[in-house]
Parts: C-alpha cells; sequence; structure tokens
C-alpha cells in the first residue's frame, strides 16, 4: 500500500484513538464521518485485531432486493471485468446478500476476510466500513484504507449507497463496491450511487398495481408541500415531510385505522388525538383500483387552523421530570401528581406499571429507599433502616412495596413516619394493587394523597415513547435506534403480563439481537408475533382477561387457588384461558 501524507496522517489517527479512546476529541486530519463511526465502533466494545464478519444467513424477505440487484450488476458486468473489484449488497441488518466479482485473486482475498454472503459486516460486528456508515446515515458513504476499524480491512477502500424501497423511501439495503486501496478513484462513489439508483428504478417497475397507484395518488396530494399529507394502506406508507414531522410511529398506526374504518363505512371527516396530546381533524379519500379500494390519502388540519381561530398559548402539559407519556390516562396521573401538596403520597398500581419511578419523580428529586420486599428478620430491624433512611439528610424518602410489609408492623411505622414528617421529610410509598390484609389499613390511611399509575394496557398511546425512552436507556452509548410503525403497532397488540417492566424485557432482547438503526414487525421475536397476532379483547373480554392474569399473579401461578379466587371451576379456568388467548408461558408470577 502505498503511503501518502494523508494516508499517514489517518494511520497516526487510527493507532492514537484505538489506544486511547479518550484521543477521539483532539483527532485533526480524519473526516468527520470516520470518527463518528470509529466513536460507535469502539462503544460496541470491538477490538479493531479481533473483529470479523459473523455468520448470519439471509432471510428469505430478501429475496426481492437479490434479484433486483442481480438483474442491474450482471448488466455491468462489462464493466466490472475490466477492473479489480466487488459488487455486493447487504439487507438493513448489514447481512451480505449477494458479492459479485471476476477476478479470481481478489476474490480469495476477500474470502480469507470473511467478506462473503451469509456473513454480517454491520457495524456491531465489524466497526467502520462504507455499509454500516450508509446504514445508520442513509446516506452514500467511501471508507479508504486505514480509515476502516477492521485491521484486517487496510488494504481495500470501499463505497456504498443506500437503496430505497422506490415508493415508500425508505432504506432497504446498501450497495458496495469494493477495490484494493492502491485503485482507490474519486469516481468509484460516484459509480455506486448510480448503479443503485438503476436498482431502485428496476424495482420501481416491477413494483404492484397497487403501490404505483398509491404513489400516483400521493404525488397528486403533495403538491401544496405546506400542509400534512398520509398515503398509505395496511402495508404501505408515504408521506410528505410536514407529516412525518407531526406524526409518531404510534399516530401512523392511528391513522390508518382511522382510514380503514373510513373505507369500510364511508365516514366523513372525523378528529384524532395525537400522542402529544394535540388534536387534528383528518380528511380521507379513497384510493381504489377500479372499484377496489386499495389505500387511502390522508390529509391533516390542526383543529384550531381548521375550526379558523387563533391558536391562544398555553401552559405545557403537566409531566414528571425524566418520564414519558402523552396519553389521556398518563395525562390525568401527571395532572394528579403535580396538583398535589408536598404531602405522603401513596402510589398504587399493578406490578411493573412503573410505580417506583413516579414516586421518585414526585419527590423532585433522588430518594432514599427502604424496601420492604427485603427479608426482614424482626420489626426492629425495619424500623432501624426507616430510620436511618429518614434522618440521612435526603428530603424525601420512598417506602417501597409496601405491599410487602408484615401487617402487625403497621402502627409502629406509622408513628414512626408520623416524626419524619414533622421534621420535613417528604415521605411516599408504593403499593401493589392486590387482595391485602385489613390489618395494612392503618398504615395506608396515614397517607394524604393516593396517586393510581395506569397499566400499560391503559396508556397504548404511549407506547411509541416509551420505545424510544426504553431503547435509549439500554442501547450502547452512540447507537440510534428507531422503531418502525408496524414494529409499535405489533407491540401495542400484546398484553403485557407486568406492564412496563414486561416490555422494558422485550426491548433489551430485541436490542442485543439486532445491529442495525431501524427496527421493524420482522425483526421481533417470534413468540411476540405471536402473541400479537391473536384478537383483540373488547370490553368485559379485557376485563375478564385482567382478572384471571391477576388471580394466577397472587395464587403464584397455582390454577387451582386461582380459580378458587374466582369463584369457578378449574376446567373453566383453562377455557376461558384458552377462549381469551392468555399466553401463560409468558407470564412472570
Amino acid at each position: 500500500m502505498t503511503i501518502d501524507d494523508a494516508t499517514r496522517t489517518v494511520l497516526q489517527a487510527r493507532e492514537s484513538v484505538f489506544a486511547s479512546p479518550s484521543a477521539l476529541t483532539g483527532i485533526t486530519g480524519v473526516r468527520p464521518q470516520i470518527l463518528e463511526s470509529w466513536r460507535r465502533s469502539l462503544s460496541y466494545g470491538l477490538d479493531p485485531d479481533r473483529c470479523v464478519p459473523q455468520p448470519s444467513p439471509s432471510p428469505d424477505s430478501s429475496a426481492l432486493l437479490r434479484r433486483f440487484a442481480g438483474i442491474v450488476i450482471e448488466g455491468k458486468s462489462a464493466a466490472m471485468a475490466q477492473s479489480n473489484c466487488s459488487v455486493a449488497i447487504t439487507d438493513t441488518d448489514g447481512r451480505l446478500l449477494n458479492r459479485w466479482v471476476t477476478e479470481g485473486g481478489f476474490a480469495a482475498a476477500l474470502d480469507s476476510k470473511l467478506i462473503v454472503p451469509d456473513f454480517s459486516v454491520a457495524e456491531g460486528a465489524t466497526g467502520t466500513g462504507s455499509s454500516s456508515i450508509v446504514l445508520e446515515t442513509g446516506q452514500p458513504a467511501a471508507v479508504a484504507g486505514p480509515e476502516h476499524f477492521n485491521g484486517d480491512w487496510i488494504g481495500f477502500t470501499c463505497a456504498g449507497a443506500p437503496i430505497r424501497h422506490p415508493i415508500t423511501r425508505r432504506v432497504i439495503g446498501s450497495l458496495n463496491l469494493t477495490v484494493r486501496h492502491s485503485d482507490t478513484s474519486p469516481v468509484l462513489l460516484s459509480w455506486v450511487t448510480d448503479m443503485a439508483a438503476d436498482i431502485e428504478r428496476a424495482m420501481l417497475d416491477n413494483a404492484s398495481t397497487e403501490e404505483k397507484l398509491l404513489l400516483a395518488a400521493y404525488m397528486r396530494a403533495k403538491r401544496d408541500a405546506r400542509h400534512p399529507v398520509v398515503c398509505l394502506n395496511g402495508r404501505t406508507v408515504i408521506s410528505n415531510s410536514p407529516a412525518a414531522r407531526m406524526l409518531g410511529p404510534v399516530d401512523q398506526a392511528l391513522v390508518w385505522e382511522v382510514a380503514s374504518r373510513f373505507l369500510r363505512d364511508r365516514s366523513g371527516i372525523t378528529a384524532l388525538t395525537l400522542t402529544d396530546g394535540s388534536s387534528v381533524r383528518v380528511e380521507v379519500t379513497a384510493v381504489s383500483d377500479g372499484a377496489t379500494p386499495i389505500g387511502a390519502v390522508v390529509r391533516l388540519t390542526s383543529e384550531d387552523r381548521f375550526e379558523g381561530t387563533t391558536a391562544v398559548p398555553s401552559s405545557p402539559p403537566p409531566s414528571l421530570p425524566g418520564l414519558v407519556g402523552a396519553s389521556g390516562a398518563w395525562r390525568r396521573l401527571c395532572s394528579r401528581a403535580s396538583s398535589s401538596i408536598p404531602s405522603p403520597t401513596l402510589v398504587v398500581g399493578e406490578a411493573g406499571a412503573g410505580k417506583m419511578a413516579v414516586a421518585a419523580a414526585i419527590g423532585g428529586q433522588a430518594p432514599a429507599v427502604v424496601d420492604a420486599e427485603r427479608s426482614y428478620s424482626d420489626q426492629e430491624q425495619w424500623l432501624d433502616d426507616v430510620r436511618a433512611a429518614c434522618r440521612s439528610g435526603a428530603a424525601h424518602v420512598v417506602l417501597r412495596h409496601l405491599d410487602c410489609l408484615d401487617s402487625s408492623w403497621a402502627r409502629s411505622t406509622a408513628r414512626l413516619l408520623e416524626q419524619a414528617r414533622a421534621q420535613g421529610v417528604r415521605v411516599s410509598a408504593t403499593f401493589t394493587r392486590q387482595a391485602t390484609d385489613s390489618s395494612t389499613t392503618p398504615l395506608l390511611d396515614w397517607f394524604d394523597e393516593i396517586v393510581e399509575v395506569p397499566s400499560l394496557s391503559d396508556r397504548m398511546d404511549d407506547m411509541g415513547l416509551l420505545l424510544e425512552s426504553l431503547t435509549a436507556r439500554h442501547a450502547a452509548a452512540g447507537r440510534r435506534v428507531r422503531w418502525l410503525p408496524d414494529a409499535v403497532q405489533v407491540m401495542t397488540r400484546i398484553m403485557w403480563p407486568r406492564n412496563v417492566a414486561s416490555l422494558e424485557s422485550a426491548v433489551r432482547e430485541v436490542l442485543s439481537a439486532h445491529t442495525k438503526p431501524n427496527i421493524g414487525a420482522s425483526d421481533l421475536p417470534a413468540d411476540l408475533r405471536a402473541r400479537a397476532s391473536r384478537r383483540t379483547l373488547l370490553g368485559l373480554e379485557q376485563i375478564e382477561a385482567k382478572a384471571i392474569i391477576e388471580a394466577l399473579r397472587n395464587a403464584d401461578g397455582n390454577k387451582k387457588l386461582a380459580a378458587d379466587a374466582l369463584g369457578i371451576a378449574r376446567s373453566t379456568l383453562y377455557r376461558k384461558v384458552r377462549v381469551l388467548g392468555i399466553d401463560l408461558s409468558a407470564s412472570n408470577y
């Protein structure tokens, strides 16, 4: 490899950064795009001398991309034969789907580095490369020689471009051209970008009549770019910039439900409350193939503008620091919590609903916590811990899992808390709703305020916000992940036995299994998709299912005890579980 001044600068920077990642902030002579990718690669815990492509068989869903990429690339075979290069495509997970290379020696060199189909070259597996930057940013990228994170790839230069779905314009993969570093040329990036555009045109020519009709309807409707316009059906969503800024993932699902109702009953303009609490008017126009409706054009107008009124500035809706939500149930909780004076507050709700997070947020600062779920051998040990927390200097004390407290300790605990209150300490507690012994009443009655945290089933409109918040909490530093609307919609169809706690476990599982920036419905574990596919429970069915799950939880999963508590035969319990589609294997008792 010929070492010029620019290459020497990058090599020196590379050695400095990988020897001490803190050196990233003072590096010069390396493109910002490369530095950002190095930073992300280091955050994944990769070692530049040991990261290699990982086996990752491509799914059947990539067949369409493989087919049309093959058609276009085979048409360029004459040009490829005159150069020692490789052309490859990846899906959005960074899996290498196919590779075309004409020179045997170059193919062998790539084989030795595992740059072969059915291996992953995602950033989380191999670090900086053209494909990983393209999939992360959605923009064309070139990576030359020592700009690669993987030490085995320093002898190559690669240029990549995104391949977008011709209708939705969502990135569905990347096209990458690889040459030896000595063959680096400034035309590589433009050549691969043009080829990616050829693949998109080939896919558009083959698009279904339904997709073409949707695209044509969207192009007609979006002429006035100032107004939010969405064209969609059950599989495809096309939106202009104002609509994309207005609608979150859950909102898109809500808009499609409104549109599908219109296609079914031909109801007219309707109003819709978005997840941020704003209201819009929704005007739906059917898109048809002959006499058959195949989708809808939706025009959105804010309520104030529609009614011709002047918007009056108002105070922001109440919120709790560090917590997210915009649903009616969540806003009511925040309003109740915000209106209460700093007095003893009991936070109640179902298991896993987020009671501890709400209790901590109500106090406005990190509290001293005493957990009654801990195995206390006697009352004095418990009272000593409560007394220590109240004297710790913390302005706020939270008694967690108060439902686990020995009922005979209630009166002495209440007397101790009254002393703390007199000394200016704010006291809160969390309590899981379940059948309780009446002897705990003196302690529960001591609290002046009761705040109830809604269950996740009562705030499904918050699903998109919750997924974003939980992802930010558990994703690796520097990693940005977006949940696509179809994935959010799947998550809203699932009954979460332990509310937000169950959802958080699912988010961690999905993040550990995928390294790509977008998560769609197809990326979710099979068991989640199966649970979501069950029919939606309505009205009394939903109440009945909740009662059964709560009875099973209180009985630690014992079916006979749960049936006795519900006053039904065990055979009846099994029948209702089957009819209501309750997944006992997914429940955590």
